[in-house]
């Protein structure tokens, strides 16, 4: 359940008819290299709704993933819960600037360290004061919230002395999960059971759950810390926080519905888009991020990773899930929504003719140390060499740049207006080291 600096962004509209060339490519290129197990992300414009699928939902299977996969989607579930929150405000049953602790049974008190009670709005747009998480979690366990309770919950409210409230953002699960848990015991009704019963089902999600044993087993997505396998999370009091599980094509329509705002919850999600924290450049609304008219919020668990983003003024939306919480896709969901956004550079392997390796071919040696680096051309590859270190095959990633083969080391050559080859630079340690090229002649 990660917030990125995303939030620092701003966004214009580009026009596109569907997902563009340039995006497919870069999902290929993704799950081929093994970044990745596999991308899903959905775009809606012009009223029409656009998907690109590829990898597979389990690395031990040949199945593909496809718009109805369903994977964790974290932390996009406090947008969830901040719009069952708004349905209660619209239906009158409670005010944003009420104190939560009016709501529970005794013994229950949460006010900041100014003796202020902690409010709904607070809860909702993080600025409660609270810490991330409860004191009493255990946040290093493969499964975290899997036993956390009721129970639990208020010892950590009991034995928790906010800051000042609504004063500061400060990202929160521990709130969030609050928030839910606190609207469950006003409609004395599990915060689950709200969920499907007010959101899912009047929006008609068909691949949206909210525990792991309600997925059929055919849509349901591995989920991978880099390359191994991640224990699915499962939640008790802390569901509001991170619990749901969703398929791209169900996420997409969630957002859509925020644009088209006809639906039953159109009111509600109206209130939730509308900022409620504003400071400098940062803008939240109950529980959305807002930068520029895109309302949009990210997750991520121990497996995935994932992200919408809604543009209320030209009524488009983005949306990507990814099983690998090493790699996320908010850079490609951002260059969704604007195109002169770039997606990052994984400096993917890129083929050249073996002929042309041996144009690279030299002794090169650096100014001020003396140092000298061999490149040299063996079996169809060019080898780098130093005194006193191994050699290492670098491989070509365009524009006359090569990357060692096991490290984020790159060697840039560099050539000058005749083509010619006049030295390299060595990336990796912070500023370039150049190296000079030696004439044949005058090799040491």
């Amino acid at each position: 359940m990660k917030r990125s600096s995303l939030i620092l962004l701003f966004f214009t509209f580009v026009a596109s008819a569907e997902i563009p060339t340039d995006v497919k490519t870069e999902i290929n290129l993704r799950i081929e290299h093994d970044i990745n197990p596999s991308i899903v992300v959905g775009l809606y414009e012009n009223g029409q709704s656009h998907f690109y699928t590829q990898g597979l939902i389990n690395k031990n299977q040949s199945q593909p993933a496809d718009n109805n996969s369903v994977y964790e989607i974290g932390s996009i579930t406090k947008t969830f819960t901040s719009l069952l929150l708004a349905t209660l405000v619209n239906d009158k049953k409670i005010k944003l600037d009420d104190a939560i602790q009016s709501y529970w049974p005794t013994p229950f008190k949460l006010e900041d360290s100014e003796k202020q009670p902690i409010t709904f709005k607070q809860l909702a747009t993080h600025t409660s004061g609270l810490p991330r998480l409860p004191n009493n979690l255990l946040a290093f366990s493969p499964d975290p919230y899997a036993n956390y309770d009721r129970s639990q919950l208020i010892k950590a409210v009991n034995s928790t002395k906010p800051k000042i409230a609504g004063s500061q953002y400060a990202y929160s699960n521990f709130a969030v999960g609050l928030l839910g848990e606190t609207l469950s015991v006003i409609e004395d009704q599990s915060f689950n059971h709200l969920i499907e019963q007010v959101i899912i089902q009047p929006l008609e999600l068909k691949h949206t759950y909210l525990q792991l044993n309600q997925v059929p087993t055919e849509l349901l997505v591995q989920g991978y810390a880099g390359k191994k396998a991640a224990l699915a999370w499962n939640f008790k009091a802390l569901a509001a926080a991170g619990s749901m599980r969703s398929s791209i094509s169900d996420l997409l329509a969630y957002g859509v519905a925020h644009v088209d705002l006809t639906n039953k919850l159109g009111q509600a999600m109206q209130l939730a888009m509308t900022p409620q924290y504003q400071k400098d450049d940062l803008s939240i609304g109950l529980g959305w991020h807002i930068n520029n008219d895109i309302h949009w919020h990210n997750g991520g668990t121990a497996g995935f990773r994932s992200i919408i983003m809604i543009d209320t003024k030209n009524n488009r939306v983005a949306a990507g899930i990814t099983n690998n919480n090493n790699n996320d896709v908010e850079d490609i969901v951002a260059h969704l929504m604007d195109q002169t956004k770039p997606m990052k550079k994984h400096d993917f392997p890129v083929t050249i003719p073996d002929a042309e390796l041996f144009s690279f071919v030299g002794e090169f040696k650096h100014a001020g140390t003396e140092k000298i680096i061999h490149i040299t051309h063996e079996n169809e590859q060019l080898i780098f060499n130093t005194k006193g270190q191994k050699n290492q095959v670098l491989n070509f990633i365009g524009e006359d740049t090569f990357k060692f083969g096991i490290m984020k080391i790159k060697v840039k050559f560099n050539k000058d207006q005749n083509n010619n080859l006049i030295s390299l630079s060595l990336m990796g340690w912070g500023k370039p080291q150049i190296y000079e090229k030696l004439k044949a002649n005058n090799k040491e």
